[in-house]
């Protein structure tokens, strides 16, 4: 067995565990995947509906296959919460040894990365490894990393399937990635393709698991709604500018930003300077980063205009999510390269880089210290700052490294083949003891969750009660995953409104029920409405509140709903159906 290998099973288990016990919350994908099931009715023309029949990936498929099999929401999302986890752990693993070569460093270094929040810099769209309900966002990039970092370490055949098949979990980000890989190919045109011309028809057999699955999505998923109508230009540009904080205008100073300028940076100075020491295949993981972070630098002055200067498609694929591919692997990229060299001043670097992670503002070690100690502490290193400063010592000490090879052989001695002294060896030993406590720190990590978070329909009451109603449920505010817990359709997702930019012709359709249910417009949002993509619940309490029994008849004919699910300190004219400590149940009557 390779080292590859193990890395990939160890820092699988490893994740799979933290995501699923440590971190576990619902996932949207499941959602999605109860009415690919076709467990939960919808009128054809409910705008949730529309969005959950378009939006493809074979996720849904999977998950629907669970759902029928008996499997219940809860448990497929506990299951999926670990195979986030399981993606992250192994993608950051694989991008370390793709430099290193190093099994028990890369192994250690995802957890590292992760115990100290090292990677978790997204620009516009959030980045998490664990502990989000956003399936879709954190599969979508980790297999992509997962893809370029197998390539990376040599599995051409391993990485060619997953590159194919990357477009059937994440449309957008699985051609971004077969894009970044395209443009790293062509840098270096005839001598990889004859490198790579092996892993061709696996790369096709990827591509078909990806035209299966869309094959399906056409033939039993997806539905072409009849006589509804887009937003405007003006008006999706409004939604943007107004609710939609994932297209916003990226500003050059952000962290992300600075960390996509650097992996360009670093890369190209290893591939022009460094690289003697380096495998073919770790130079071509430096070439995809290289190729990774410059489009989606290129791609930044995209968010400066105006949205209704840009095409929806364009809108659509949200351009500064690209930046979160450098975010996630930077730190693996320079712990990599530290790793790359088997010197002394190599392995001293890493205990220091580890250490120097360890104590900054972001790591757990802080809660961790709290929550075992009863100690308190903030810690006011900033994790860029010790990133920054490990990124000069390596530069120099490559630099360093290479000049002296140069005058005393006359050639360019290789990184790898560094002195393997006393001092070495001992310093390695610490090194591998210093992240096995960090392995061992990060099992004990937990996310506390309260009994309520987890409650649905199977063991709840008032959620049972939900569940046995009939008919569209409106929803208050940021109440979200209702139809998750209930298996009952909803009028609206109200607390995630932004899924209108994959189903732009339920546009108008959402701008009626914003004004005519929610009291709301679409051209003046409420101040805390701006950028979230939600309603916020305050914003329309006295609204309901104000509705008459008439006002909701009038509701119910025209959205065809039949009941009113809402806060527990809200009082609305309507008959009680259920009610929780924290939730209330209405009645519409006809």
């Amino acid at each position: 067995m390779t080292g590859a290998f193990w890395v990939l099973v160890v820092s699988g288990i490893l994740g799979f565990r933290v995501g699923m016990i440590g971190y576990p919350d619902w996932q949207v994908a499941v959602e999605t995947a109860q009415v690919v099931a076709g467990l939960v009715p919808y009128p054809p023309d409910n705008i949730f509906y529309i969005y959950h029949t378009k939006l493809w990936t074979s996720l849904h498929h999977v998950l629907a296959l669970g759902l029928l099999a008996g499997f219940s929401e809860l448990q497929l999302s506990l299951v999926v919460s670990g195979v986030l986890g399981m993606l992250a752990f192994q993608a950051l693993a694989m991008v370390v040894y793709a430099l290193s070569r190093d099994a028990f460093l890369s192994i250690g270094a995802a957890a590292l990365i992760f115990f100290t929040r090292s990677a978790e810099y997204g620009v516009v769209y959030p980045l998490f490894l664990v502990g989000t309900e956003h399936t879709y966002g954190v599969v979508g990039l980790t297999l992509s990393v997962l893809v370029v970092a197998t390539l990376g370490a040599g599995w051409y055949r391993t990485g060619a399937v997953l590159l194919g098949i990357a477009p059937s979990v994440h449309p957008s980000l699985g051609v971004w990635t077969g894009t970044i890989v395209a443009l790293a190919l062509l840098s270096d045109f005839r001598r990889l393709r004859v490198e790579l011309r092996p892993a061709l028809p696996w790369f096709l057999a990827g591509c078909g698991v990806t035209l299966a699955s869309l094959l399906i999505q056409f033939l039993f998923v997806y539905h072409t709604p009849v006589g509804m109508t887009r937003l405007s230009p003006q008006d999706l540009a409004t939604f943007v500018r107004a609710w939609d904080g994932h297209r916003s205008a990226i500003a050059l100073w952000r962290e992300g930003v600075q960390l996509n300028v650097a992996a360009l940076v670093v890369a190209c100075v290893w591939l022009t300077f460094f690289s003697d020491g380096l495998q073919r295949s770790s130079q071509l993981f430096l070439r995809i980063s290289a190729a990774a972070s410059l489009l989606a630098l290129a791609l930044i002055p995209l968010s400066w205009l105006p949205p209704d200067r840009l095409p929806s498609a364009l809108l659509v694929l949200m351009p500064g999510r690209y930046l979160n591919f450098s975010a996630l692997t930077f730190v693996a990229t320079i712990v990599g390269l530290f790793g790359s060299y088997r010197t002394l001043w190599s392995r001293l670097g890493l205990i220091l880089f580890t250490l120097g992670l360890l104590v900054v503002d972001r790591s757990m070690l802080w809660e961790s210290i709290e929550h075992h100690h009863h100690v308190r502490y903030q810690s006011s290193i900033w994790t860029l700052h010790v990133v920054w400063l490990a990124t000069a010592a390596l530069f120099a000490a490559a630099a360093w490294t290479r000049w002296g090879d140069s005058r005393r052989l006359g050639v360019r001695q290789s990184p790898g083949v560094g002195s393997r002294g006393a001092g070495t060896v001992v310093v390695h030993a610490v090194q591998i003891v210093v992240l096995a406590v960090v392995v061992l720190m990060t099992l004990h990590q937990t996310q506390p969750r309260s009994g309520a978070h987890f409650s649905d329909r199977t063991n709840d009451a008032f959620f049972a009660d939900v569940a046995a109603g009939s008919g569209v449920l409106v929803v208050a505010g940021d109440l979200h995953l209702v139809q998750l817990r209930t298996r009952r359709p909803v009028l609206v997702d109200s607390g995630a409104l932004d899924t209108v930019m994959y189903s732009l012709e339920t546009g108008a359709a959402m701008q009626r029920i914003l004004s005519e249910v929610y009291g709301l417009d679409l051209f003046n949002p409420p101040p805390d409405a701006v950028g979230s993509g939600r309603i916020p619940p305050l914003a329309h309490q006295k609204t309901w509140e104000g509705y008459s029994p008439d006002d909701w008849r009038r509701i119910r004919r025209t959205f065809g709903v039949t009941q009113v699910l809402a806060y527990a300190d809200w009082s609305l004219q309507l008959p009680l159906a259920s009610q929780s400590r924290r939730l209330l149940l209405y009645d519409i009557p006809e």
